[in-house]
């Protein structure tokens, strides 16, 4: 990315910045910060989470991939947005859709915003309001996020041991088989193309999300198979 200071007076500056395209933040940092923002936030409020719901909402903004005419972080980035769509979260279950809600707004403030030096890299934060792309301009977070999602992805599992929330994945549960969201619009995309369109530290770390994910996914799937046989022996 070069981005070019063509012209300044005492108000403003001009730049003109050439850039692809790119994805700052991956689906690993999304996912994590997610839920270390959602697991903190329910701490903080002493509410209950439903943990395959919150790796949807940390994930949700990125819906607009899957739209066709939306411009991938437009307004399904847009705090404004986002927070008109938590209205009804918020009313029906009150506190309580505050962990969700807080994961939500995470992806594309501290996930996006922060990590966009461009305005091909930034996002539509305040759309409708405006069709302005707005980005951080931290160049030093910019460079270090690859391994900040390591590293937060390493704090995500720590911090699924130390609240036993590990313990959810080993079992059967109605919910499980949203983990199927962030693994098809997210993870497994990554594997399906060529060449790998994330960082070579970040491969190993979406492959254990998928494992993660999954696990949960393939024992409903045994707990239904298994009920299937007995309904069947019986019958």
């Amino acid at each position: 990315m070069i981005e070019i200071e063509i012209w300044q007076n005492p108000y403003f500056t001009v730049h003109v910045c050439f850039a692809e395209k790119v994805q700052l933040t991956f689906a690993v940092g999304h996912l994590a910060l997610g839920y270390i923002i959602g697991k903190t936030s329910s701490k903080i409020f002493k509410v209950d989470i439903n943990i395959p719901s919150l790796f949807v909402a940390s994930i949700i903004p990125d819906i607009d991939l899957l739209i066709p005419g939306i411009e991938h972080r437009g307004p399904t980035h847009s705090i404004i947005l986002l927070f008109l769509a938590s209205i009804p979260l918020f009313v029906v279950w009150k506190k309580k859709a505050i962990p969700f809600i807080a994961a939500l707004i995470t992806h594309p403030v501290l996930g996006d915003y922060l990590t966009s030096t461009c305005r091909v890299q930034g996002i539509q934060l305040f759309f409708p309001l405006t069709k302005n792309w707005f980005y951080g301009s931290f160049q030093a977070l910019n460079t270090a996020f690859v391994f900040l999602e390591v590293i937060l992805l390493g704090i995500m599992l720590l911090l699924l041991v130390m609240t036993k929330d590990l313990q959810f994945f080993m079992q059967s549960h109605s919910s499980n088989i949203l983990f199927a969201v962030p693994i098809v619009t997210a993870l497994l995309p990554v594997f399906t193309q060529f060449p790998i369109p994330v960082p070579t530290a970040l491969i190993i770390p979406h492959l254990i999300l998928i494992i993660l994910l999954s696990v949960p996914i393939l024992i409903d799937l045994k707990t239904i198979i298994v009920g299937c046989k007995k309904n069947w022996f019986v019958s």
